[in-house]
């Protein structure tokens, strides 16, 4: 078994040597092109989208660290005084146990959502419109912005160690896999639940309806990644943080519904390519309302930022669940998806990713049991799987090529430690599955 895990290291050292030394200066003289450091020529393309993704990336950066910084701190004080965040998971254990939430929503494990909802969907939106007000008072009477009622939103908007922005993104993911319906009968129907979070709750923290609604379900889990998925990895060594400036690029195209239009209309779905458009003249509404009765400075700092803070951190994610790639099987899941068993400020289990794209519209309760079905399988193939840390913290070792780091959170099954991969051995594996591409363009 070590044997052949060994060979398995040399094979695709080779082919990466194999694919240094085809890699060419030549090209057609009409073309600006480099060299990058994995080989591949920068054509005009390229590095069109490194300096777009350059402009996503760093211009907003400096305040989506600070809004970190301070989220981090909240729940740091938080933890150490008032422990609210702890009371707030009792209150929602409370009211399970006391309250008939099990009847407003389709699976039992759920009633956490209940009073997920009115926080996300009354509450938020209301401290939204008296900070409106409260700016539009403050314009007309010619006191200027209030930037400090700006900042103090955007950071209980996005909670504690970014538990709203978490809960917002995954209820957005988990109610397009199962096709509106998180709430039960009658109430999702008379009461407008069935797309509360893409279509309503979304607004205030990035979401145009249609990226999850349509793309994710449609595209994404259909082509799993490969050269026609609209955010595919596959064409970019992910060990780079170069690339992934590339990549955020890409990444903005889907969450803005433009490369999802362009794929939906040249395959005929011209129902997904409506409703894509719709979403977009949906927001672009909002954003236009928001000018007119306030200001567009307003409409900058409360709509617009969420959508590029929100993104600049979902391109992160959706980097790290498909960094890696089997060189020897491109289609291979227990390598392709990542898995983090035990990870840190992640909620609903969608850290177990195999098993999202194996079984896409399960409930979440059923992740880890699911796992658990397949454990041979990730044996086999010595699959990607972390533990006990963030994805975030493995997105920063992938792009600074910190393969020691990786080899410290990485995951051998088995307790015969004589059969698993030396240090090095799995250095060089990690490093071959974040080089190998797919495809290109």
């Amino acid at each position: 078994m070590k044997k052949d895990k060994k060979n398995l290291i040399l094979k695709t050292a080779a082919r990466e040597i194999c694919f240094h030394k085809k890699a060419t200066k030549k090209t057609s003289k009409n073309t600006f092109t480099t060299i990058s450091e994995h080989g591949q020529p920068y054509t005009f393309a390229r590095w069109l989208e490194f300096f777009v993704g350059c402009f996503f990336f760093f211009v907003p950066l400096p305040l989506v660290v600070c809004q970190i910084a301070c989220c981090t701190l909240w729940e740091g004080l938080d933890q150490m005084t008032l422990k609210l965040i702890k009371k707030c998971t009792q209150i929602n254990e409370w009211c399970d146990r006391n309250l008939p939430y099990k009847k407003f929503v389709e699976h039992p494990r759920d009633t956490f959502i209940v009073n997920t909802t009115i926080w996300l969907a009354v509450c938020l939106p209301a401290y939204f419109l008296v900070d409106a007000y409260a700016q539009a008072q403050s314009l007309a009477a010619g006191n200027g912005f209030i930037w400090w009622r700006a900042a103090i939103y955007n950071i209980i908007r996005i909670g504690p160690m970014y538990r709203n922005f978490m809960y917002v993104y995954v209820l957005c993911h988990k109610e397009a896999h199962c096709h509106g319906k998180l709430f039960s009968l009658p109430y999702r129907e008379y009461m407008g639940l069935q797309f509360v979070y893409n279509y309503f709750i979304g607004f205030f923290h990035g979401v145009i309806p249609g990226p999850f609604t349509e793309s994710h379900i449609y595209n994404h889990h259909k082509y799993d990644n490969n050269m026609h998925d609209v955010y595919s990895t596959g064409a970019y060594p992910r060990d780079s943080f170069k690339q992934y400036l590339r990549y955020v690029y890409i990444w903005f195209l889907y969450a803005l519904n433009i490369s999802s239009i362009k794929k939906f209309y040249a395959e005929g779905s011209m129902d997904k390519t409506y409703r894509c458009m719709a979403g977009c003249l949906y927001y672009t509404f909002g954003l236009i309302l928001c000018s007119k009765f306030v200001s567009p400075l307003f409409t900058i700092m409360y709509v617009w930022y969420p959508l590029i803070e929100a993104n600049i951190l979902l391109s992160a994610v959706n980097y790290t669940w498909h960094a890696f790639v089997d060189p020897d099987d491109h289609g291979n899941d227990y390598v392709n998806s990542t898995t983090i068993l035990d990870a840190m400020n992640f909620t609903l289990d969608e850290e177990y990713h195999v098993v999202h794209h194996q079984y896409s519209g399960v409930h979440w309760s059923k992740h880890k049991e699911l796992y658990k079905r397949h454990i041979e399988e990730y044996k086999k193939c010595t699959a990607t799987v972390f533990q006990g840390t963030n994805i975030f913290v493995v997105w920063g070792m992938v792009v600074n090529k910190d393969y020691d780091g990786l080899c410290d959170y990485f995951v051998q099954y088995g307790e015969d430690k004589s059969k698993h991969l030396s240090r090095e051995e799995l250095r060089e594996l990690l490093k071959a599955r974040l080089r190998v591409t797919t495809w290109s363009h």
